[in-house]
């Protein structure tokens, strides 16, 4: 009987070990907690309160950066979206104001042409109204040089040697643009090499589209000259004419006196 008890007793587990272990690893923990609780209020003592505000008030701030940045991306994502409509919206803007122009030329052309005409009819109307005041004193010219005729016995039929008109010694280069224009009392005629005449009365020099046309060709030449052929009663028409080819068209021009009055033969100018 007494060897099964000891041998019983001798069978049996022991916890002293585990126990003995499980008291220092709670030791160990409550110094550490100890040790760390200590630290945290040392390191609290060491702030004022000041200190600890601004602490706080950094960390509030870092949240608020934090949040206005979320919403800073929500901002520039929406600007972006605008930003692309905005520049759609000018592209149609700017195709709205092109076919609007293009609509408004559509609708202009006809009312341009309308005065265009206007403009030429009232220059016609004012160039028919100067021919009539011009009229009379036409007239009493063709009716002195008939009685002049008549005095020297001459007949109105019978033409005076015609004037030609001599290239050589007048400094004009055979590349020099030249327009011939005859001035005489009734006004001016621009002369051509194929012989044609456009006759402009003294009154419409400053208006007339043909001396103007005539004109504006000569610009387009470097080298050019308006050389004006002045008959004896001619002064005036060539003064107004001259002014008119300088100030407004600033064309060089000169000037060759024609003494009697025969027919001018531009053929020498025009010989090749």
């Amino acid at each position: 009987m007494s060897r099964r008890k000891s041998s019983a007793a001798g069978a049996g587990v022991s916890l002293f070990p585990f126990l003995s272990i499980l008291a220092c690893l709670i030791g160990v923990l409550t110094m550490m907690i100890k040790i760390i609780s200590d630290i945290k209020a040392q390191e609290n003592v060491g702030r004022d309160e000041n200190e600890m505000a601004r602490a706080k008030q950094h960390q509030q701030l870092q949240v608020e950066i934090k949040s206005q940045n979320k919403q800073l991306e929500l901002v520039k994502a929406e600007l972006k979206e605008r930003n692309a409509a905005l520049v759609e919206l000018s592209e149609l803007e700017n195709k709205r104001i092109i076919l609007r122009k293009k609509l408004d030329d559509a609708k202009a052309k006809p009312q341009e042409s309308d005065q265009a005409l206007q403009k030429l009819l009232e220059q016609l109307i004012d160039q028919i109204a100067a021919l009539k005041k011009e009229r009379p004193t036409l007239e009493k010219e063709l009716a002195d040089l008939k009685a002049e005729l008549a005095k020297r016995k001459i007949k109105p039929d019978s033409k005076p040697q015609p004037v030609r008109i001599n290239p050589s010694g007048s400094g004009i280069s055979g590349s020099t643009d030249v327009v011939f224009i005859e001035c005489n009392a009734t006004g001016v005629v621009i002369l051509d090499k194929s012989g044609n005449k456009t006759l402009i009365s003294d009154a419409t020099i400053e208006t007339d589209g043909k001396l103007s046309g005539a004109f504006n060709r000569m610009k387009s030449s470097r080298d050019h000259l308006v050389l004006f052929l002045i008959r004896a009663d001619g002064n005036s028409t060539f003064r107004k004419a001259a002014v008119l080819a300088e100030s407004k068209f600033d064309l060089r021009v000169g000037k060759l006196p024609i003494p009697t009055a025969g027919e001018i033969d531009l053929t020498l100018f025009f010989k090749k």
